[in-house]
């Protein structure tokens, strides 16, 4: 061992020189602790453990036989990867109560697809505050953690071209050095065309749901070969050079869960190639790691089995929603018109006060803008604005929010009732509808189902029977106070609407055969590997992700100046 340890350095040497200069210079400063923490966007602990089984994921399997240990924890609402990794990276995820969400009092949706959105909440919610990427690195996050190097991640603590979002000099320089690689990027870019061809037409004929193919063809490549070899050629560099903290998610099982089912053949095998690239990092971090790190793997959520709420109902939700307004019931918007333009187009938003405004980036904004308005016309539908009616509805995937607009505020279920008579009634009885919430008059929280109505206090004790109607979705007790926490975000809609469970199958508000971001199944299920003896793995239950900050990553690096 001790041979091959030293013929590894000598190969890690010659093939990151570059950055020997870097490796030198930190450990001069005298030696660090820091953390890589891997992020398997979507993979539940069930289906972590099905891919194992099946033998997709050798390498990890060997980690676990190394000394570490796979312990599931129940995911926080929203279980969405925004939320989640605003409280892994700073501690908090109050004011993400979505992967898209309607501001009232700005007028304007929110979507963590907008490099602007993101960046604009970011600053909004994290301003101050020191993430634990401080002093490292992000690769491919939403989120950056305050990290001095952000790549291919849609928000940044600091002003950024699209060059440097893209990698930079520093990438640029890895992939000049490295030919084969990139050729076996462009070889692996033409496979993966023809995989996702055959993948659709076997899916076509097993699966009795379908969805729009859109861009999914383009997404997938970018997550699956071209994003997936980046990152990890990254990583691995500053494994080598000694950043302290690094943290890197891989998203390209979660589109394709997404697509085909999060226990589909497309989805399962793909962890292969996800696999491959973890090896990679491990061996790194084996032979010739820049610092003392801590190598932590977790996933931010799991995806439960789907189907589209439109193909079930022959209706989007705005759409139903909209129909019903309309021809039910006329509409009573309770103060002021909507903001339609502002609403609906939400990338049509004004510039960010701290970004500079320079020839490049105005350009960069009117192609962005321009190419968001073209992508736009090839998605599903993600969102409903109906200013005639006085609704906008967001999606996500199994969630969705119903402001009404009008007021400022979020509004009560009475003020609901008032303005928008038999609404309640009508969404509670619909069967792709499993339960809503809504705010009550004194701070309490209501639930809205098909068997009546429950509204209870934040340390309210309903009766047993009246809770019977979240057994489908988890142990009531566990889930009453994640959904009572999480109506209390004053982002969240006036109407909290979570798709039917029956057990097997969620409805999905979104186009997607696998669903994730309210309750039920493998949704709430994610996993966290760590070594053997650390102490999170003695407590009885894990829930939420506040622990993954206080107790995972937090003690895993130097700790952070004040």
């Amino acid at each position: 061992m001790p041979l091959l340890d030293r013929l590894f350095r000598i190969y890690y040497f010659c093939k990151f020189y570059p950055f020997r200069s870097e490796r030198l210079s930190r450990r001069a400063a005298g030696p660090k602790r820091g953390f890589v923490g891997i992020q398997l966007d979507g993979l539940s602990a069930p289906h972590l453990q099905l891919a194992l089984k099946r033998g997709y994921l050798p390498r990890i399997a060997r980690h676990l036989r190394r000394g570490f240990e796979l312990r599931e924890y129940q995911a926080g609402l929203p279980s969405t990867t925004p939320a989640a990794l605003g409280a892994i990276f700073y501690g908090q995820s109050r004011g993400i109560p979505a992967f898209r969400w309607f501001d009232k009092e700005k007028g304007r949706v929110f979507t963590c697809n907008d490099l602007d959105d993101v960046q604009t909440f970011r600053e909004r919610l994290f301003a101050g505050r020191q993430g634990i990427l401080s002093g490292g690195s992000s690769y491919a996050n939403i989120l950056d953690g305050g990290a001095e190097r952000s790549i291919f991640t849609v928000a940044s603590p600091h002003p950024q071209t699209l060059f440097g979002r893209f990698g930079g000099w520093r990438l640029l320089l890895l992939l000049l050095l490295h030919p084969l690689r990139v050729c076996r990027l462009a070889l692996e870019t033409v496979l993966e065309y023809f995989i996702d061809r055959n993948d659709r037409r076997r899916h076509r004929k097993t699966r009795p749901w379908q969805v729009r193919e859109g861009l999914f063809p383009l997404i997938r490549i970018f997550c699956n070969v071209i994003l997936r070899e980046l990152q990890t050629f990254g990583v691995i560099a500053d494994i080598y050079a000694g950043v302290p903290c690094i943290y890197t998610t891989y998203s390209g099982y979660d589109e394709l869960a997404h697509h085909f089912g999060p226990a589909s053949p497309p989805a399962l095998k793909n962890l292969r190639y996800t696999d491959q690239r973890i090896g990679e990092i491990m061996r790194m971090l084996r032979h010739a790691p820049g610092a003392d790190y801590e190598l932590i793997l977790l996933s931010d959520h799991g995806q439960t089995p789907a189907y589209p709420f439109h193909s079930r109902f022959g209706a989007t939700l705005g759409e139903t929603v909209s129909a019903f307004l309309r021809d039910k019931n006329p509409a009573a918007v309770i103060a002021g018109p909507l903001d339609f333009t502002r609403a609906q187009l939400g990338y049509l938003q004004d510039e960010i006060e701290a970004r500079p405004r320079g020839v490049r980036q105005r350009l960069f904004r009117r192609c962005k803008n321009y190419l968001q308005r073209r992508i736009g016309e090839m998605v599903p539908e993600t969102l409903k604005v109906d200013p005639e009616n006085g609704v906008v509805i967001t999606y996500s995937s199994s969630l969705a929010h119903l402001y009404v607009t009008g007021k400022p505020r979020p509004l009560t279920w009475m003020e609901i009732e008032a303005a928008q008579p038999q609404l309640l009634d009508f969404l509670s009885g619909h069967a792709g509808i499993g339960f809503m919430l809504a705010r009550g008059e004194e701070g309490d929280v209501c639930f809205f189902h098909r068997e009546g109505r429950l509204c209870l206090a934040e340390d309210g004790v309903p009766a047993g029977s009246a809770v019977d109607f979240l057994r489908p979705y988890g142990d009531p007790w566990k889930l009453l106070p994640e959904l009572i926490s999480f109506a209390g975000d004053k982002l969240a809609g006036d109407l909290i609407l979570f798709g039917a469970y029956d057990g097997e199958r969620i409805a999905c508000f979104d186009d997607q055969v696998g669903g994730h971001g309210s309750v039920g199944g493998e949704q709430l299920r994610p996993f966290v590997i760590l070594p053997k003896g650390h102490p999170v793995l003695d407590k009885p239950e894990l829930s939420g992700y506040d622990f993954l900050y206080r107790e995972v990553f937090l003690p895993a690096r130097e700790p952070l100046s004040e």
